[in-house]
């Protein structure tokens, strides 16, 4: 048996040589980056960005920085390459430190190399945080005799204490078919196959053979597969089933939702008044109530929930307890990541169906109803930001969410979400799928909505009635667009977390943005999930944005923005 038990208390360090730190303006980090860069033949800007992950900051601002530091920006101005820069950091001193762990139950030393020792802030010598020891028997070095016996009789007692049904279970979900494991609120129990008893070993090695004879079982190990049968059915089929359509009976209804703070009442009006089905896409998952719902809903609908979401290795990543436990990450996400694992807990133990993929397409479908927007299930989007979407009823724009939904699933998904008895409480089993796609007029995907911007703007730079108004979280225009929005002089607002001056553009900043609106004077307006963000990219996620061309509606979202942005 190996025990993993997390610790509480705080992290210390003590400096052994060095002198105090000093903190690099933006100004001379991007100096560094350019000395490195030059240094291995990467001295033009666009290669630099490409090689240092600087996408995040506009080309003209990059530019600005570094003619900031270095007067002339290009050696050779014809080939665009910078000077060669000699680097600064070879002048410090090295700071060395000691580590150490410290909490009420134990006081541990830790070498410098501990991938669980967080980031620290310049010049501060503690901090608060978790520490994961594992146990391969009842001791552990800088822990105490008796705390290190509880522990282990803890784990053994919880282990002992299960129910064998339960124990087969963990077995047969186990990715390592001779490694099982009992994940409680505390401890981490891992148990090696051979460890089991004899008839448990017995029980689950039929029971992975699919075999039905079980004349030749013992008595003992039959009657656990009787049982373990009885308790646990099969799970649904992870296929859509065809025959899901909106209810027709309703009056057709179109309405744009744009606030701050109601995106939880539309969402909960839909998932809460759906009788037949639900279709949930949602980048994240961490609103607990609603979960709660979901998973309510998912035991009384006779078709089911079906949910598309992103747990891709970016964002598995933040959620494996391997990462979780030994990143440093700030306490905000510490907390995000927690009830994202407790909402996947929580939807599988309902056994809800779930696939994930590129999915940053935040929709919300039932037979009644459906939304489609910026809202994603987080405390963030339902109750703080300012998003918008469009809710729907018995339109074409509902069929059409219906079956791109179904499209997504079937041809768009890498990975069905499945239960496993490791720390996160689930894997991925890959599934295959084509890029399929039908293509609606007004339903447009990140390269359609590219596309058809590029068009609308184009034919209409000379007719345009009314001015051009943007929200996005963040804003980065092709070259293409780019070009086209400085003839026409828009009004841009972004997420105050995301916000560049652009010298050439009118930009404003909004705090709690995350609406993705794009309106073209009186005539066409853009709603949906997707950034005005079409970098390198942009065109890897699925998503959707819905175009307008109801000058009422368009009206109608221009009011609102006012009354929310003045």
């Amino acid at each position: 048996m190996k025990v993993k038990y997390q610790l509480q208390g705080k992290f210390q360090r003590i400096q052994l040589s060095g002198g105090e730190s000093q903190p690099l303006s933006l100004v001379e980090l991007v100096r560094e980056v350019q000395a490195i860069a030059t240094q291995y033949h990467r001295r033009t800007p666009p290669i630099l960005r490409q090689s240092f992950a600087l996408d995040f900051i506009p080309e003209p601002i990059l530019l600005d920085l570094l003619q900031k530091k270095n007067g002339e920006l290009y050696q050779l101005p014809s080939l665009q390459l910078l000077h060669p820069v000699k680097s600064h950091l070879s002048e410090g001193i090295v700071n060395t430190y000691c580590y150490q762990f410290i909490c009420s139950e134990a006081s541990l030393d830790l070498t410098p190399d501990d991938p669980q020792i967080p980031r620290w802030e310049a010049g501060k010598l503690e901090q608060l945080g978790s520490y994961t020891i594992t146990l391969n028997s009842p001791h552990y070095p800088g822990l105490s005799s008796a705390n290190a016996a509880q522990i282990w009789q803890q784990a053994k007692t919880q282990w002992e204490n299960l129910a064998h049904q339960d124990k087969i279970n963990l077995a047969l979900r186990a990715i390592d078919p001779n490694l099982l494991c009992l994940r409680t609120s505390d401890l981490e129990i891992w148990l090696k196959l051979q460890e089991l008893a004899l008839d448990l070993r017995e029980a689950i090695a039929f029971l992975r053979s699919e075999s039905n004879d079980i004349s030749l079982l013992s008595a003992k190990a039959k009657t656990l597969v009787e049982q373990y049968r009885e308790a646990h059915k099969p799970p649904p089929k992870t296929y859509l089933i065809p025959e899901l359509k909106h209810n027709d009976n309703l009056t057709p209804t179109e309405n744009a939702v744009i606030g701050m703070g109601n995106t939880r009442e539309c969402i909960t009006k839909i998932i809460a008044q759906a009788r037949q089905f639900l279709l949930i896409s949602s980048y994240i998952i961490e609103d607990q109530k609603l979960t709660a719902l979901i998973c309510q809903k998912s035991r009384e609908l006779p078709y089911g929930v079906w949910i598309l979401t992103d747990l891709r290795d970016k964002i598995s990543d933040r959620l494996d307890s391997q990462v979780n436990q030994f990143t440093s990450l700030p306490e905000q996400y510490r907390h995000c990541d927690g009830r994202k694992k407790d909402c996947l807990r929580m939807l599988l133990n309902a056994n809800v169906t779930i696939r994930s993929g590129a999915f940053h397409l935040k929709t919300y479908i039932s037979e009644r109803s459906a939304y489609l927007g910026s809202g994603n299930l987080t405390g963030g989007s339902l109750d703080v930001n300012l998003e918008a979407g469009i809710i729907t009823q018995n339109t074409a724009l509902h069929r059409q969410l219906i079956q791109s939904f179904t499209q997504f699933w079937q041809h768009r998904s890498r990975d069905e979400v499945i239960p496993a008895p490791n720390w996160d409480g689930y894997c991925l089993r890959l599934v295959f799928s084509s890029q399929h796609q039908h293509n609606y007029p007004n339903l447009l995907t990140p390269c359609q909505y590219h596309k058809d911007l590029k068009k609308e703007l184009i034919q209409l730079k000379e007719q345009i009635k009314g001015e051009i108004i943007i929200y996005s979280r963040s804003f980065h225009p092709s070259p293409e667009i780019a070009s086209i929005l400085r003839l026409l002089s828009p009004r841009i607002f972004v997420n105050a977390q995301n916000f560049f001056p652009h010298s050439a553009l009118n930009i404003s900043e909004i705090k709690h943005l995350h609406a993705k609106i794009t309106i073209l004077g009186t005539q066409i307006a853009y709603v949906g999930g997707i950034n005005f963000k079409f970098t390198q990219d942009y065109h890897s996620v699925t998503d959707l944005m819905y175009k307008i061309t109801n000058s009422t509606t368009i009206n109608q979202i221009r009011k609102r923005l006012t009354e929310l942005t003045n």
